[in-house]
C-alpha cells in the first residue's frame, strides 16, 4: 500500500466509481484452480448490480465510473453470448452516471463495432477531461494483436508481431494468447497526448485493460509489448496513476511518483461478497476505497515528479 505523508487535503476534487472484470457468462464456476482461484461466471452480475447501487447512492459525489475491461466472459455459441451480453447491459443501464469502458481480451468475443455502440465508447482508444487539470487516457491493450478480421491490416500488424515474438502459453512470457498490446499508430498518438500534457501542467490517469509493469502482475499477463508502452508512460512527469485489471487477484507496483494499481475482478469475489471501489482524488494523494475483494490504497502525488522514472 502506497504510504502517506505530509498535511493531506480534506476534500478531493473528484471521485469516480471503478470495478474490473465482470466476465459474466452463463455456465458453471470454473476451478478452484492451483492457486484455489474460482471463476464464478453468474455470479458476476449479482456483484455488478451491488456496485450500480452503491455508486447511484453517490454519497461520494462521484463525477462518473470506470469499468476495466472484460465485462463479458464469452459463451459457446455468439447467441449465448450475445445474451450475457444483453444481460450486463441491463444492469449497467441502471448508472445514474457517466460510465466510460475499455474492452478487453473476452469483450472481444464480440464485434468491436458493437461493443462500442452499446457501450457508448466514443472510440477505442480516447481521452477525456475529468476535472481541470486532470486527464483521463484510455488505451486499447488489444489492438496489437490476431483479434482482427483476417483480411485487416491490424491483423496482418498483429500476425507480424507474433511471427517476430512467438506466441508461448506456459506463463513464462507476456507472449500469450490471452494478451495484446498498443499498435504504432496508437503508439504515437499516446506519446501525444502525454506530451501535450505536460506542456499543459496536466495531470493524467491511465487506464488499459492488461497491466504494464512486472510487478503490477505476473509477466504471463501484461501488455505484449510493454516495454514500448513503459518507455512513453515512464518518462512523462504527468501521469499520477496507471490502472488495469484483467489479473484478477490484482496488484501494486510504484515506480518513482507514478502508481500502478491492478484492480481485483468481481468475476473471482467470494461468494455474497462484493469487488468495487470509489476513487477520491486529493491534491497531494489519490485513494483507493475498496469494498469486498477489491483492496484499499492510498497513494501519494508527487508535488514535483522527476522527469524520468526508471524500474530499481
Amino acid at each position: 500500500m502506497g504510504e502517506l505523508s505530509g498535511v493531506m487535503s480534506m476534500k478531493p476534487l473528484f471521485s469516480f466509481g471503478l470495478v474490473a472484470d465482470v466476465q459474466y457468462a452463463d455456465k458453471d464456476n470454473k476451478g478452484p484452480d492451483e492457486e484455489g482461484r474460482v471463476q464464478r461466471y453468474r455470479e458476476a452480475t449479482g456483484k455488478l448490480e451491488k456496485a450500480v447501487k452503491a455508486f447511484n447512492t453517490n454519497k461520494h459525489n462521484l463525477q462518473f465510473v470506470l469499468t476495466l475491461g472484460d465485462i463479458i466472459d464469452g459463451n459457446i455459441t455468439v447467441q449465448q453470448t450475445e445474451s450475457d451480453f444483453d444481460e450486463v447491459l441491463v444492469r449497467l443501464a441502471k448508472l445514474e452516471l457517466k460510465a466510460y469502458h475499455l474492452l478487453g481480451n473476452h469483450c472481444l468475443r464480440l464485434p468491436r463495432e458493437t461493443l462500442l455502440e452499446k457501450l457508448d465508447m466514443p472510440a477505442l482508444y480516447y481521452q477525456k477531461q475529468i476535472h481541470p487539470g486532470w486527464t483521463l487516457i484510455v488505451l486499447d491493450s488489444m489492438d496489437l494483436s490476431i483479434r482482427w478480421p483476417t483480411e485487416s491490416e491490424k491483423y496482418k500488424d498483429g500476425l507480424k508481431f507474433c511471427q517476430e515474438h512467438p506466441i508461448v502459453e506456459d506463463k513464462s512470457t507476456q507472449m500469450a494468447s490471452w494478451n495484446g498490446g498498443l499498435g504504432a499508430e496508437q503508439l504515437a498518438w499516446f506519446a501525444g497526448v502525454l506530451q501535450e500534457a505536460e506542456r499543459e501542467g496536466t495531470k493524467v490517469i491511465v487506464a488499459a485493460h492488461h497491466p504494464l509493469l512486472p510487478g503490477s502482475a505476473p509477466l504471463s499477463h501484461l501488455m505484449w509489448n510493454h516495454d514500448q508502452v513503459s518507455s512513453i508512460l515512464l518518462t512523462s512527469p504527468s501521469v499520477v496513476l496507471f490502472l488495469s485489471g484483467h489479473y484478477h487477484p490484482g496488484g501494486y507496483l510504484k515506480v518513482g511518483g507514478q502508481h500502478f494499481v491492478t484492480v481485483q475482478a468481481i468475476l473471482e469475489a467470494p461468494l455474497d461478497s462484493e469487488a468495487h471501489a470509489f476513487v477520491h482524488v486529493y491534491e497531494d494523494h489519490i485513494t483507493i476505497e475498496g469494498y469486498g475483494f477489491v483492496e484499499s490504497r492510498n497513494l501519494t502525488i508527487e508535488s514535483e515528479p522527476s522527469a524520468q522514472n526508471k524500474l530499481s
